[in-house]
């Protein structure tokens, strides 16, 4: 699978192999608004909240409760494809922490304010139908689960860790 490797102006158009969601029209297929569980297509494991604040990649069962696993997509404004991604625990938003732009920050949720570290562009993977890349607006880097299970933000590697499905829960 080839996705792109960058995420700008070209991924806006559709030239990269990615595309902005949902707003496309009468026929569109991207993400909607809904309640997911976001699993990463490298390595099976899906989002989850682990006590108040922190986020990672774990197995779909438990020790996670049923909510810790579950997101919901709600769009920032409608038709501008940017997503609040609000976790079912506690309400809380996916969020970059300290609004880094840096490489390898860490994600985690936090109470819902105005900045941009709590905005995400859900941009579909063209070649791939129902995979996605979940892009930080705050810095333009994807949502990614490293090999130790964080979930942290970082630059597009060209990688099935950076990639997720969204799978209605």
């Amino acid at each position: 699978m080839d996705a792109p490797r960058s995420v700008g102006s070209a991924a806006s158009s559709g030239a990269s192999g990615r595309r902005p969601g949902p707003d496309r029209g009468p026929g569109r297929t991207g993400p909607r608004e809904g309640v997911y569980r976001i699993r990463n297509e490298g390595s099976g494991l899906v989002l989850q909240l682990e006590g108040a604040s922190r986020v990672r990649v774990g197995p779909d069962g438990p020790p996670a409760p049923e909510a810790a696993r579950r997101w919901r997509l709600a769009p920032t404004h409608s038709g501008a494809g940017v997503f609040h991604v609000v976790s079912e625990d506690n309400g809380r938003r996916l969020d970059v922490a300290n609004a880094s732009t840096d490489s390898g920050a860490r994600v985690q949720v936090w109470r819902a304010n105005a900045f941009g570290a709590q905005e995400w562009v859900v941009e579909e993977h063209l070649e791939a139908p129902g995979v996605v890349s979940l892009v930080a607006c705050v810095s333009g880097l994807l949502l990614e689960a490293d090999g130790e299970g964080r979930a942290r933000q970082a630059e597009d590697s060209d990688s099935p860790s950076q990639w997720w499905r969204l799978e209605p829960a």
